[in-house]
């Protein structure tokens, strides 16, 4: 039996579209995207571009932005393989308080004005944290155009056009997956208890 296959979707897949949610099959094996959430940033004819949500490594801010982010540990996601030097940042304060921030839809904007951020962090105490609020990446995953079909189409992603904006902010990083796939319902609970490594069952 081809164990790759047995985890094909059986629904016709959605068509990304800004805000909506890639959600890796369990058998994608990429370091960068094995079990991950993506949340697409863009996607046209030119490309498509998305953030991992939960890659995570022990990196804090303050190994990026050493004079903002104290002792509060805030953690910093491996956005995707792609421009490893750019910083991304997720956030619900929207543009009231980021100018210029891109509406994701449903209360989550990315980007903005980077110093009405930094003035935003200065001015919260360390106690007080951002979960919730504001979340890091650095890099980003990109596809050249028509790429990311073709991924789709092979079945390497499931789509699905939103999850709860408390679930996309959290930090709760190791059960996002596990999340993501319980919103397909009872037909993809293989998904969920398939082991990461299968020769460990």
């Amino acid at each position: 039996m081809d164990t790759d296959k047995i985890f094909n979707l059986d629904d016709e897949q959605l068509v990304p579209v800004r805000g909506s949610l890639l959600i890796a099959k369990p058998t994608v094996d990429d370091p960068f995207f094995r079990r991950s959430v993506i949340l697409m940033i863009d996607h046209d004819q030119r490309g498509s571009m998305g953030l991992v949500l939960n890659n995570y490594h022990g990196w804090t801010l303050k190994h990026q932005l050493t004079e903002i982010d104290c002792e509060r540990g805030i953690p910093v996601y491996l956005g995707g393989p792609v421009g490893m030097d750019q910083l991304f940042y997720l956030h619900t304060l929207g543009p009231d308080v980021i100018p210029d921030a891109l509406s994701l839809g449903g209360n989550l904007y990315v980007g903005g004005d980077f110093e009405a951020l930094q003035d935003y962090l200065r001015g919260r105490r360390p106690e007080d944290g951002i979960d919730g609020v504001i979340k890091f990446c650095l890099g980003y995953s990109g596809w050249e155009a028509g790429q990311l079909q073709q991924e789709i189409s092979r079945h390497d992603w499931a789509v699905i056009d939103a999850l709860p904006v408390a679930t996309i902010m959290s930090d709760n990083w190791e059960q996002m997956w596990h999340e993501a796939v319980s919103h397909f319902g009872d037909r993809y609970r293989l998904w969920d208890n398939w082991p990461i490594n299968p020769s460990f069952n």
